[in-house]
Order: structure tokens, then C-alpha cells, then sequence
């Protein structure tokens, strides 16, 4: 940018003319070829005042071309900090000129906003988000898909994270459009296969459910999103699930307050005939949001279909608090619900609930609804709204004459038209009688009519003089700057010529200055490289003290090691030792263990076999014993045998 660059010295006036020829690059370095921060800083600023001037002139073209070569210096200067919301600028500007660009096509928009997107890193997420949208207005919604699951797989470090609210958004769009998706094969395949039709459908409802159920879930205004994600359950008639979701969205405390989550709510239970309570619990919370809501008619309706007298009450506030709202106030059906409340109150036998209502907004009402400048306009353009405010303050029993004198002239006017007609005569006046009276009393009403009109006239002529007295002042305060003006062209034309004499002389002044700054510039630089030179010494010397430090240090630390190592190595040593001296002790009390086994072992087979031969001397007695006592059995049965053979032999004898 040369002719840019080379007079940023200059005025200011000279600054606002705008360039006729492209702006090329040049880069301003230093002797050592470096790019200095001070002109490229300077040269942007002025290409950018370039920038405004022809956008406010709608010189688009122009401007594109400095937008060109402002882009290009800032990628050219990569290494040079640059302000953080360089990024944001050049691509708002960039988006602005390319959408008032005649020959501008998507092929220019999409070739930016990748551009910007790596330039500006810190709006990457934004600038998906903003190049989908554009594609979108212009049909083209796959490459929009594609916009956003680039935005959405973007990372980026603590780039990424911080982005992380435009992520959602970006996550949240991106299931709108499989909704999208979704509704077009919807209408699209009306008349083919249901088989088919219901199986890509089926897959469109089940990508869009997943990220709009997730997005839903968390806090957040999500408006478009739960209404097109409710609309796919109720095609799937999962009334249940909807009706959650809606409840949840509308009464979770860490959701912001939200009138039209309300509303939604309230749509939802009335086209599934939910009862009237319901209804009235969803329009209650509401109101204490939105009083001037258009639903509280709907409201004040369900309040009068119920029979309770607190019901109807709370119908009589919620519509005189309706009434009270700017944008109410000559609304036919609210005025209409407030005539039917107040009247079946009436019938009722309450009219002291209506009437201490009424007192307590009686001066508020008189001047917002009931003034008499009120009563000119509805008698011109709503004659209707005229007439049912009329019967509300009969209803209330307010006798306010110079409104009601409106009314009945109202009347009169309608009465006149209906008689003028032919075939609206009445036939039921057959004396002449009655035609007189009712001809003086029109007469009559005719005077007061004139009379009324010719105050409207003197009214009217004395606005017309205040305004004829505020158009002649404001004649004169025109001339007078006219006049001003004048002289003030003559003061700027003389201090014109003056300046341009003072320019030309500046001119000379800046140009020595120039020759003078850059001698001056040339011993700074000179300057600059001996102080760098002597810093860059300091600094070799501050480094080399610094690696002798670290040699020392590390020698330190070395030879620390080494001790340390020594001191671990006899520890492991004394440890070892420890350990051989535990083992060999175990193995002591090991083998004086085994010969206090063995010796057990010993003692118990000594004892066996001094058992053993016990039972042995013990058998052998014990057999000993046994022939002892067969001997003498023996020897007794040898014994007795003799004795017997004796007394048989004596009683042979005998015999």
C-alpha cells in the first residue's frame, strides 16, 4: 500500500480523500529487512478509514479492493501482535461488502469465510454458524449441514472451550436441520410406500431426536428446538413424553424465565382437551409474567365457564389490568369481556365487588380511557368502541355528561341515517303529533349539534393561529441560518485560501522535516544497533555466568549424587549384611528346631519300644499266668478224676 503508507504523515483532510487507483502492497522494513510494527499499525488504520468511507458512500466495489489489500497486509504481517478483535472486524466488514457486491457470488462468500476462519481463530465457531445461515437463504442445505459438523468437530485447545455456548448453538442447529430434513420427506413421500417412506423418516426423527433431546435438556432459551422436536412426538403420538418435555421446559427453576415456554404448554393442553383447570394453572403463570398477554382473554373465558364467584372476580382484575396496557386500549373484545363480566356480576347481586374495583381505579381509568379528546377520535374513526365505553360507565354507574353528550350526538347521526333511507320509515307513527315533537326535539339536538361544532371550530381556528405563529418563528430561525450560513461559506472560503497557502508552506516545513527526522532516525538506529550490541555482549556474558553456575551447580548436584549413591550403597550393604545375619539366624534356629525334632522323634521311639516291651513282658506274664492256671485246672481235674476213680473203686468194693 504505497500511496497509503507514504503520506501518513499528513492532515487529516487529506486523509479523507478517497483513493481512484488499486492498492498495492509494499512492505516497510527496517536496514536489517525486518517489518516495523509503526507503519503497518498506521497503514491499516488508514486503509480502514478508506474502508468506512467508501461503505458510507456505498462504493462497494472500491471498498472491496482495499478490503483485499487490508486482508492481505494482515496475513502478510502474521509475526507483528495485531489488536484481538482485528479478526471479528475484517469479517463483519468483509460479510457486509460481499452482500452489497452486484456481481457477488457464493463461490466469493464461501472462499472468505474460510479465509477468515483460519485468520480468526477466535470466531471460528461464530463464522460457521453465520455461513450456514447463508447458505441456507440461499437453498443450499447440505453444504450448510457440512458448515456446521466442521464448527462442531472444531478443537482448538482453550480456543475450542471458550467457544463453547456457539458450540451448543452450532450442535442445536444442526438437529433443527435433520428436523428440517424431516418434515420435507414427510410432505415429499406422501404417495409412495409406507414401508419405505416410514423407514427414512424413522432415521431423519432419530438423528434430530438425539442432539435436540440433549440440547433441550440443558438451561437456555431453545424456542424453534422444542417446538420442532414436540412437533415430531406428536406425530409419533408420544403425547406423555411431549408433555414432559413442556412441563420441564416451562417450571424447571434452572431454566430462565421464559413466557413463551407458558404458552406452549397451554397450546399443547388444549389441542389434546386437557380439563379447564390445567388450562387455568398454565394461563395463571402466565399472567404473572406477561399480564398483557393476548391469551388472557382465553383466561377471563375459562374463569366465566366456571361457577365459582372467586373465579369470576379474578376475571374482573385480570381483564381491567388487560385494559389498562397502551396496547389494549381500544381493543372491541377486551372492552367487550369487561360490559359481559361486570353485567353477569350484576345479575348475580356482587355489585360491590365491582364497585370497590372500580373505586380503586377510577382516576387512572378517567384519564387513559375516558377523556373527552378521546371520545372526538373514537366518535370519528371507532364509533362502536364509543358506544360499549358508554355502556360501561352506565354498568358502573358514572354519570360523566360531557362524554355521554358525545354519545347521544352519535346517536342522533345514526337515527338521521336510518330515517333518510326509504325503506327504513318507520310505519308505527300514524298522528301528527308525535312527527312534530320528534321534529322539534331534532331541531333541538340539531342546535346543540351546531353549537358543538362551532366550538370544534373555534378550536380548530386557534390551533391553526398557534401553528401559523410556530411555522413564521420557524421561518425566521431558517433565515437566520441561512444568513449564518452564508457567512460562515464567506469566513471557510477566505480561511480556505489561508490554509492552502499555510499547507504549501507546511509542505516545505514537512519536507525538511523529513530529511531532518530521518537523520535523526538514522543516529537512533545507529544507537539502537550499539545499545543492541552491547545488550546482546551483556547478554552472552549473562549467559555464559549462567552456564558456569549451571556447570557448578550441576557438579554439585553430581557429586551430591555420588555421596548419596555411596550412602545408599552402604546401606544396601548393611542391609545385605542385616539380611545374612537374619538368614544364617534362621537358619540356626531352623537346625535346632530339626534337632529338637529329631530328638523328640528319639524319645517318642524310646518310649514306643519300652511300650512295646512292656506289652511284650506284660503278654509273656500274661501267658505265663495262663499256663500257670491250665496247670492247675489240670492238675485239678487230674485231682478230681483220681478222687473219683477212688470212690468208684470203693464202691465196688462195697458192692
Amino acid at each position: 500500500m504505497d500511496d497509503i503508507e507514504a503520506d501518513f504523515l499528513e492532515d487529516e483532510w487529506t486523509h479523507r480523500e478517497l483513493l481512484k487507483s488499486p492498492v498495492n502492497l509494499q512492505e516497510w522494513t527496517d536496514d536489517k529487512g525486518i517489518p516495523t510494527e509503526i507503519y503497518f499499525l498506521k497503514s491499516n488504520r488508514k486503509c480502514l478509514k478508506r474502508i468506512r468511507d467508501a461503505m458510507l458512500l456505498h462504493n462497494w466495489q472500491e471498498a472491496a479492493v482495499y478490503y483485499n489489500s487490508y486482508i492481505q497486509a494482515l496475513e502478510a504481517r502474521n509475526s507483528i501482535k495485531v489488536h484481538p478483535t482485528a479478526s471479528e472486524i475484517t469479517w463483519r466488514i468483509g460479510t457486509e461488502i460481499l452482500r452489497h457486491l452486484p456481481n457477488a457470488t457464493a463461490e466469493d462468500f464461501n472462499a472468505v469465510n474460510e479465509q477468515l476462519k483460519n485468520n480468526g481463530v477466535k470466531n471460528f465457531s461464530t463464522i460457521c454458524l453465520e455461513h450456514c445461515f447463508h447458505l441456507l437463504l440461499n437453498g443450499q442445505m447440505e453444504e450448510a449441514k457440512r458448515q456446521l459438523s466442521v464448527g462442531e468437530s472444531w478443537r482448538y485447545g482453550n480456543f475450542s472451550i471458550a467457544q463453547g455456548d456457539t458450540k451448543k448453538l452450532i450442535r442445536a442447529y444442526s438437529g433443527f436441520l435433520d428436523y428440517l430434513n424431516w418434515c420435507k420427506k414427510k410432505s415429499s413421500t406422501a404417495g409412495s410406500d409406507e414401508a419405505s417412506r416410514n423407514h427414512e423418516m424413522h432415521s431423519y426423527f432419530r438423528y434430530a431426536s438425539v442432539t435436540l433431546k440433549d440440547i433441550i435438556s440443558q438451561p437456555g432459551v431453545w424456542d424453534p428446538f422444542v417446538l420442532s422436536y414436540i412437533n415430531m412426538l406428536e406425530f409419533y403420538n408420544d403425547e406423555d413424553g411431549a408433555l414432559q418435555i413442556l412441563e420441564n421446559y416451562a417450571y424447571n427453576k434452572e431454566f430462565p424465565i421464559n413466557p413463551n415456554a407458558h404458552v406452549y404448554l397451554y397450546q399443547f393442553l388444549k389441542r389434546h382437551n386437557a380439563p379447564d383447570d390445567r388450562l387455568i394453572g398454565a394461563l395463571r403463570v402466565l399472567r404473572s409474567f406477561v399480564p398483557s398477554h393476548e391469551l388472557m382473554l382465553d383466561l377471563c373465558s375459562l374463569l366465566l365457564g366456571t361457577s365459582l364467584m372467586s373465579d369470576l372476580e379474578e376475571a374482573l382484575t385480570v381483564s381491567m389490568d388487560l385494559l389498562e396496557f397502551s396496547s389494549w386500549k381500544n381493543d372491541m373484545r377486551a372492552w367487550s369481556c369487561l360490559l359481559n363480566i361486570i353485567k353477569l356480576l350484576k345479575r348475580k347481586k356482587r355489585k360491590k365487588i365491582v364497585l370497590k374495583e372500580w373505586e380503586a381505579r377510577r382516576s387512572l381509568w378517567f384519564s387513559i380511557h375516558f377523556r373527552i379528546y378521546f371520545a372526538r377520535i373514537d366518535m370519528v374513526e371507532n364509533a362502536n368502541l364509543l358506544l360499549i365505553k358508554d355502556n360501561v360507565l352506565k354498568a358502573l354507574s358514572e354519570h360523566f355528561l360531557e362524554y355521554r353528550r358525545y354519545v347521544a350526538s352519535l346517536k342522533i347521526i345514526a337515527e338521521s341515517k336510518t330515517k333518510t333511507c326509504p325503506f327504513r320509515r318507520s310505519k308505527s307513527l300514524s298522528s301528527k303529533r308525535k312527527q312534530q315533537k320528534k321534529r322539534m326535539e331534532k331541531i333541538e339536538m340539531l342546535k346543540r349539534m351546531k353549537k358543538m361544532e362551532k366550538e370544534v371550530k373555534r378550536l380548530e381556528k386557534k390551533k391553526m393561529e398557534k401553528e401559523k405563529k410556530r411555522l413564521e418563528k420557524k421561518e425566521k430561525m431558517k433565515e437566520k441560518k441561512r444568513l449564518e450560513k452564508k457567512e460562515k461559506m464567506k469566513e471557510k472560503k477566505s480561511l480556505e485560501k489561508k490554509e492552502k497557502m499555510e499547507k504549501e508552506k507546511m509542505k516545505e516545513k514537512m519536507e525538511k522535516e523529513k530529511m531532518e527526522k530521518e537523520k535523526m532516525e538514522k543516529e537512533k538506529m545507529e544507537k539502537e544497533k550499539m545499545k543492541k550490541e552491547k545488550m546482546k555482549k551483556k547478554k552472552k556474558m549473562e549467559k555464559e555466568k549462567m552456564e558456569q553456575e549451571k556447570m557448578e551447580q550441576e557438579k554439585m548436584e553430581q557429586e551430591k549424587m555420588e555421596q548419596e549413591k555411596m550412602e545408599q550403597e552402604k546401606m544396601e550393604q548393611e542391609k545385605m549384611e542385616q539380611e545374612k545375619m537374619e538368614q544364617e539366624k534362621m537358619e540356626q534356629e531352623k537346625m535346632e528346631k530339626e534337632k529338637m525334632k529329631k530328638e523328640k522323634m528319639k524319645k517318642e521311639k524310646m518310649k514306643k519300644k519300652k511300650k512295646m516291651e512292656k506289652e511284650k513282658m506284660e503278654k509273656k506274664k500274661m501267658k505265663k499266668k495262663k499256663k500257670m492256671a491250665k496247670e492247675k485246672l489240670e492238675t485239678e481235674e487230674e485231682d478230681v478224676e483220681k478222687k473219683m476213680k477212688k470212690k468208684t473203686k470203693k464202691s465196688k468194693y462195697i458192692l
